[in-house]
């Protein structure tokens, strides 16, 4: 067979592993990535730990298929988790001797780790890769931290979002990290009409420093009576933002929207977007907000921001929670609309820099090295992140 008939012709199996598939950065990413490679006509499964109880909020391809590695944990004790993970990794390694994929790809740490135990001695390649800056992840528990520093050493490949974090994992973990950022998926050509409503999108976590956002707009919401904030997302600390909302009594200016799959038309027609996250992983918000023509003002926190916005240039970048900072640029924007749509027009730039084919070859390169050096199709980009 010619050797371009023999490429034109892979089409590789490729199981994909993840937490969940409800709201978040990471399962929107996996659910994309899915997607797209169902869309190439590759074999796709896409397995969670979580049970067909917790409903996939992002949708995917007819032709993904979906399955669970679910164990259910008797209570909350110690030994009831542990024998519930040694459960995980026994069902998982069935799958992968049944699906024989290629490689298998995990998201998210407690994932990655359990995907490597589940692949030793097994003929499959897996990669795991960091969705948040590992350094700063401190909700994570000390024994998967102190696995994640002897165990990433056995994965095939580590993949990082940012310089950042790839440098810490090379430094705590022994290991090799590629970066690969994250990719704009297809939006909608950027919004000329614009309300006068400062939008903020992301579970609600301390992490994401809403309470920062509520405060700064304490102070300038009385120079601005006809803006308001809209909190798009959900999360554990809803019942405390609400009760931080009634402090400052900002009741009839800010509205928690919930979750919604319409989180595009909010920043397509936000006047501003506001990302105050204390840390990032590679924060999709402010990349499409950016993508849709939107003027972001976003925390320079570690890591992500600083890659997609140059100062003053397609957005605005403020220290992180510091409230003072963030109330003034927010103050000198919402009173200049030209310069609001002067940083949103130069914020459209992310459209070509990270397009989803370009991204997509810089994985199919990380998981298929060799075929990409013959042409795997969509696979011979240079990547300016390594």
């Amino acid at each position: 067979m010619p050797a371009r008939e023999a490429i034109d012709t892979y089409r590789p199996t490729v199981l994909l592993v993840i937490g969940s598939l409800q709201g978040g950065g990471a399962e929107r990413q996996m659910s994309d990535m899915a997607n797209y490679w169902a869309e190439k006509d590759w074999k796709v499964v896409l397995a969670t730990w979580s049970g067909p109880e917790v409903v996939d909020f992002y949708p995917l391809h007819t032709q993904v298929k979906r399955v669970y590695v679910a164990v259910r944990t008797h209570g909350a004790r110690q030994r009831s988790r542990i024998r519930a993970n040694f459960t995980r990794i026994a069902d998982l390694r069935r799958l992968l001797k049944s699906v024989r994929p290629d490689v298998a790809l995990s998201f998210m740490t407690e994932s990655n780790l359990l995907t490597i135990l589940a692949g030793v001695r097994l003929d499959v390649k897996v990669v795991v890769s960091e969705r948040v800056q590992p350094a700063l992840h401190e909700a994570l528990p000390r024994t998967w931290r102190m696995l994640r520093r002897f165990l990433y050493v056995r994965a095939d490949s580590v993949v990082a979002q940012t310089c950042e974090a790839a440098l810490w994992l090379e430094r705590n973990c022994r290991t090799t990290a590629t970066v690969i950022p994250n990719a704009l998926r297809g939006l909608p050509e950027p919004c000329a009409k614009r309300g006068n409503v400062i939008v903020a999108v992301g579970r609600l976590t301390y992490q994401k420093g809403f309470d920062l956002l509520l405060r700064a707009f304490s102070r300038v919401a009385p120079d601005f009576g006809d803006w308001r904030v809209a909190i798009v997302g959900e999360g554990e600390e809803r019942q405390r933002l609400t009760e931080l909302r009634g402090q400052l009594r900002l009741e009839d200016r800010v509205e928690f929207v919930g979750q919604t799959s319409d989180v595009v038309t909010w920043m397509a027609h936000a006047g501003l977007v506001v990302q105050p996250s204390r840390f990032e992983g590679f924060p999709n918000v402010v990349l499409e907000s950016m993508g849709l023509g939107a003027a972001v003002i976003s925390a320079d926190c570690p890591s992500g921001p600083s890659d997609l916005i140059e100062e003053g240039i397609n957005g605005r970048l403020v220290p992180v929670e510091d409230v003072d900072t963030l109330a003034a640029v927010m103050a000198d924007l919402m009173s200049r609309p030209d310069e609001r749509a002067r940083l949103g027009r130069a914020a459209c730039g992310v459209r070509a820099r990270f397009r989803q084919d370009t991204v997509m070859a810089l994985w199919e390169k990380c998981l298929f090295p060799r075929a990409t050096r013959k042409g795997l199709p969509g696979a011979d980009s240079v990547s300016e992140y390594k």
